[in-house]
């Protein structure tokens, strides 16, 4: 996700400037010991190289990992582990009992606050397979169903069902907002023949909610958020009630460069200026005039790496319109201008009691996440000061369930007084608390399922993506450049969402561009988020060769890939239809990519797809696939050939991801002088003699900083049990 003048996400309706009140960690005993045994311990260390030979990171019983205060003192056999507890000395002891621990679960890349923001709309999110949609229907429906006496599962699976839904909710200040809706999964309607009748869906949206419920959308202005956070669906009513129509393009270029950070116009751009300042934006015209209101539109509320659709209503009819389609989120904000400033005037105990839930909805998204085994949270976009603040707050808590980094994006105001888009954010180091915040992220393009990656190659001809061409460019290789220069100079690790095999091509060039002016950025991580098309029909897999040379010549030493698996296991059979057989066959190219020694992870982009870890484990071993409606059994692989190991996809949520966010030397594998943050299994993945039944093992308890993380149920807010992880407490060592 992405904004230029507001804070990122749809929360900026809500701004989160509530000084809520904090609570400090609990501090470390340095002096405690815990020992931990009686089961296998898999501790991932030395990377890829150890997975070669994995049986030498994989200890059984006869072997402890002792802890000292929050660090790992030793992985060894039972009698030395004994030894290096001083005599007299009472430890904590945790018995296994035949279970598995592991270094705590990473999820690399997602969205905390807007998760819960948009939870705040109507539910309008497709199904998930059946093998999943029960756990996450049982773990997430207080958030999705929140003020709802019928707390029932309401995931849905057709788009006129969808519409429906949204005009049957409750209105917010006369705005029906939905979120989640997924054209590229869901079908038109039950009758539908297939993913491809829901082209004219997306070339006109706007008719299509006047089409399914005449009464409530010719009245109410409607936006609904896709799930993949880079599409947008408005009603004509929407651009009326933002008072759009009729807006005269009245910006100064000066105001219109420091809304965009752009620091000069190029010649077309100070031409357009001149030429039409004072003209009136229209929402009804000729193709000509609805170009024009189009560019105009986007000088005016400053989106250049968006757009807004425009349609002719009848074939032939001379009369074209603003279509309801919305391209990447900065575009988005024009549209919520009377939401905006609704609860801007709202009174200061309101905005008071919706940010204090706010935080503590956050907190509770985060205790949930424990319980799959996560301590580290990293957020893909932290774009405010407002958002920092609540960050810092939560995290200061001594119920924080997880270490939580922030990449900032590259545009925000980090003072939000000033408009000097030179200043940098304060980095806030890993070793303050359980925040921290050391990088940056930027987007070079849309998404796939969105039909707005930026490819090589046109979408296939005969898929949903046809009318998009080769997709939507949000920078070039030079406008990255520019954006990221400030912070490759000053140290700053930084992350680049990119699904197209264009737009990869793209951020690639400007971090070899930007390494080579900088060394020492060189030698941080640099990570390419998503990364899903890695090339053209002819050759779809040259981009993991572009980036293992690049490694192997020391251009780019740490440069990586981090994949959405649920591209392959949500949207694998939408993307054959949209790409064609042969790219979609190579979409997240894990064991090409492991096999030319690039370091990948896994994760969720949540709320795009659900955070649970060991379901990415599973799924990047299965690859495994559902085409919608169709969402029983075990689903279809695509491309087994590019599917991981369980060894493999375990690295690609601990280790992995803890040196894409330059902090592999502290976390992310059990070895002595890493911080003691770990996960217990009931059972072992490498074991299992089925690998789709990896998403079933329980995660019996996580440890951060070595003490028990306490688990809650959201809804009561009561703990949640742990009778798989008892810990005896001043166990005796000459019993043991």
């Amino acid at each position: 996700m992405q904004s230029f003048n507001y804070p990122l996400s749809l929360v900026t309706l809500f701004a989160l400037s509530y000084a809520a009140q904090g609570f400090a960690n609990t501090q470390v005993d340095k002096d405690a010991y815990l020992i931990i045994g009686g089961g296998t311990i898999i501790s991932m260390q030395a990377g890829m190289k150890g997975a070669k030979k994995p049986d030498k990171y994989i200890y059984n019983e006869d072997y402890s990992l002792l802890v000292k205060g929050n660090v790992i003192e030793s992985i060894a056999k039972n009698a030395d582990i004994k030894a290096m507890v001083p005599k007299g000395k009472k430890v904590d002891y945790l018995n296994l009992k035949g279970q598995t621990l592991l270094p705590g679960f990473i999820e690399p890349h997602a969205h905390l606050q807007l998760t819960v923001a948009g939870a705040k709309f109507t539910n309008l999110m497709p199904c998930l397979p059946d093998k999943y949609q029960k756990t996450y229907y049982q773990d997430y429906q207080w958030l999705y169903n929140t003020d709802k006496k019928d707390k029932k599962d309401n995931c849905l699976l057709y788009i006129d069902k969808a519409i429906n839904t949204l005009a049957n909710s409750t209105a917010i200040d006369g705005w029906l907002m939905g979120n989640g809706m997924d054209p590229s999964r869901m079908l038109l309607t039950e009758k539908a023949a297939g993913l491809n009748a829901n082209k004219d869906f997306l070339q006109y949206p706007a008719s299509y909610f006047i089409k399914y419920n005449p009464d409530a959308f010719s009245a109410s202005p409607a936006f609904i958020l896709d799930q993949s956070g880079h599409l947008a669906y408005v009603n004509e009513q929407a651009f009326i009630a933002s008072g759009i129509c009729g807006k005269t393009f009245d910006i100064s270029k000066k105001t219109y460069m420091e809304k965009t950070g752009i620091s000069t116009l190029s010649s077309e751009d100070d031409t357009f200026f001149n030429q039409y300042l004072g003209h009136k934006i229209v929402c009804q015209g000729s193709e000509k005039e609805m170009v024009l209101s189009q560019k105009m539109a986007a000088y005016l509320f400053g989106f250049p790496d968006g757009e807004w659709g425009i349609v002719e209503t009848k074939p032939g009819s001379g009369e074209w319109v603003f279509s309801g389609l919305l391209k990447e989120e900065s575009s988005f904000y024009p549209l919520l201008g009377p939401l905006i400033n609704w609860f801007a005037k709202a009174p200061v105990d309101t905005k008071a009691r919706f940010s204090e839930q706010m935080e503590q909805d956050m907190l509770k998204v985060l205790n949930i996440a424990s319980q799959q085994g996560v301590t580290t949270f990293a957020e893909g976009g932290g774009s405010s000061q407002a958002l920092i603040e609540s960050y810092q707050r939560i995290a200061s808590r001594s119920d924080m369930p997880t270490r939580l980094r922030t990449l900032y994006t590259w545009d925000a105001k980090w003072d939000e007084k000033s408009l000097d888009k030179n200043q940098l954010p304060q980095k806030v180091s890993f070793d303050s608390g359980l925040f921290s915040a050391e990088g940056v992220k930027l987007w070079a393009d849309g998404s796939t399922q969105g039909c707005s990656a930026y490819l090589g190659q046109d979408y296939d001809e005969n898929g949903l993506c046809s009318d998009y061409d080769r997709g939507h460019q949000n920078y070039d290789k030079q406008a990255m450049e520019a954006r990221l220069k400030k912070y490759a100079e000053n140290n700053w690790y930084v992350h680049i969402h990119a699904n197209g095999n264009s737009a990869i091509n793209n951020a690639i060039d400007a971090l070899n561009s930007l390494g080579k002016t900088y060394p020492s950025f060189k030698a941080l991580p640099s990570v390419l988020i998503h990364s899903t098309v890695n090339g053209d029909s002819e050759d779809p897999l040259t981009i993991p060769k572009k980036i293992a040379a690049l490694r192997n010549k020391d251009n780019l030493p740490n440069l990586s890939t981090s994949h959405l698996i649920g591209h392959v296991a949500y949207w694998g059979a939408s993307l054959v239809n949209s790409l064609g057989e042969k790219r979609a066959q190579h979409i997240d190219p894990t064991q090409t990519e492991w096999q030319k020694g690039i370091p990948l992870s896994l994760h969720s982009d949540m709320t795009v797809s659900p955070l649970y870890p060991l379901w990415f484990v599973e799924q990047a071993v299965s690859r495994n696939t559902w085409a919608y409606p169709k969402l029983s059994g075990e689903g279809k692989p695509l491309n087994i050939a590019e599917a991981l190991t369980p060894y493999q996809a375990l690295l690609a949520v601990t280790l992995h991801p803890a040196m894409q966010h330059n902090i592999g030397d502290k976390l992310g594998s059990l070895e002595k002088g890493k911080l003691a943050d770990m996960v217990v299994l009931a059972k072992n993945p490498l074991t299992l003699a089925k690998p789709t039944e990896i998403h079933n093992i329980a995660v019996s308890c996580t440890f951060l900083n070595g003490k028990q993380v306490i688990w809650k149920y959201p809804e009561s807010n009561a703990v949640r049990p742990t009778p798989n992880c008892n810990i005896i407490k001043d166990h005796n060592m000459a019993t043991w």
